[in-house]
C-alpha cells in the first residue's frame, strides 16, 4: 500500500484548483472527459513538485536516474503488456492514468503519448544536473530544452483524447505540428 505524499496536504492541493484550470482549458470536454484530464495534470504537477523534494533538493542524480528510468513502465504502448507493482504515489498514479486513458487510442497515439509523456520527465534530470553543477544553461539551450520538452506536446496529446478526435499520425508527425 503507498501511504501519504509528504509533498502535499489537503489545504495545499485544494489551493492548486486544478479542476477550475482543466474547465478553463477543456471548456468541450464531457464531465468524465475532464476528471480524466484533470487527474493527468494532478499527477503531473505532484509529479514536478515530488521530484522537487525528494531528488532535486538533495541533488540525488543516482536515485533521479533511477526513479525516472522506471517510470516508462508504467506507460506501455501495447495495452497487454503489464506493469510493475507501484512503490510510490508517482508510479501508482500513472499506472492509474495510464489504463484509463489509452485503451481507445491508436498505437501510435499511445506511443506519442509515452514520448511526449517521457520527455516532461527528462526535463527533470536536465533541471537537477544544472542545479547540481551550479550551471546556467545559456538562453539559447534553455529555449530549445523547453522546445523539446515543455508541456505543449503532452497537453496537445490529452486534448485530442479530450475531444474525441486524433490527429492522424503522418499529420502529428510533421513539421508544423511538431513545433
Amino acid at each position: 500500500m503507498i501511504e501519504g505524499s509528504g509533498v502535499w496536504d489537503e489545504q495545499d492541493f485544494d489551493s492548486h484548483d486544478y479542476a477550475l484550470l482543466c474547465a478553463y482549458t477543456h471548456p468541450d470536454a464531457s464531465p468524465a472527459e475532464l476528471d480524466l484530464v484533470t487527474d493527468w495534470y494532478v499527477w503531473v504537477f505532484f509529479f514536478d513538485d515530488h521530484f522537487l523534494e525528494v531528488y532535486k533538493r538533495p541533488q540525488d542524480q543516482t536515485g533521479a536516474k533511477a526513479y525516472l528510468d522506471r517510470l516508462p513502465a508504467f506507460m506501455p504502448v501495447d495495452v497487454s503488456v503489464g506493469v510493475p507493482e507501484p512503490t510510490n504515489a508517482v508510479e501508482a498514479g500513472l499506472a492509474d492514468l495510464w489504463a484509463r486513458t489509452v485503451p481507445t487510442m491508436s498505437d501510435a497515439w499511445r506511443r506519442r503519448f509515452a514520448d511526449s509523456t517521457r520527455a516532461l520527465l527528462e526535463e527533470s534530470i536536465w533541471e537537477l544536473s544544472n542545479i547540481s553543477e551550479t550551471r546556467v544553461p545559456n538562453p539559447v539551450e534553455y529555449v530549445e530544452m523547453r522546445r523539446k520538452v515543455g508541456g505543449r506536446a503532452w497537453s496537445a496529446d490529452l486534448v485530442e483524447h479530450a475531444v474525441g478526435a486524433e490527429v492522424p499520425a503522418r499529420i502529428a508527425a510533421s513539421r508544423p505540428m511538431r513545433y
